[in-house]
């Protein structure tokens, strides 16, 4: 059995062994080392910039309109079928609203 105290050896041995750099991370182009703030902020906008395909914008725009067809992605796309219905039905509610509370006497 190895007591608490000789645990707690080994592993601060172990602590102390592995250095103070950054690994390499697998599937990253960045580089291995130690960066600054700014190097690193750099180089994590310039992989948000590279991935259009991320952000809150485009999650809302992937709900509200049909998919892109990947053999024509310069066309247009439409919206959603229930996004369609959705939206007429709360500016019908919105016309009704208006026209009997402000409009019909």
């Amino acid at each position: 059995m190895v007591s608490a105290g000789e645990m707690h050896r080994i592993l601060r041995k172990r602590l102390h062994k592995r250095g103070r750099g950054w690994t390499e991370i697998l599937g990253s182009d960045i580089p291995p080392g130690a960066h600054t703030k700014t190097k690193t902020l750099e180089l994590l906008r310039e992989k948000l910039r590279a991935r259009g395909d991320l952000g809150v914008g485009t999650l809302v725009v992937n709900l509200l309109l049909e998919p892109r067809n990947p053999f024509e992605p310069s066309r247009r796309r439409l919206p959603k079928r229930d996004v369609v219905a959705v939206g007429s039905l709360a500016s019908l509610l919105l016309a009704a609203l208006v026209w009997f509370n402000f409009l019909g006497r």
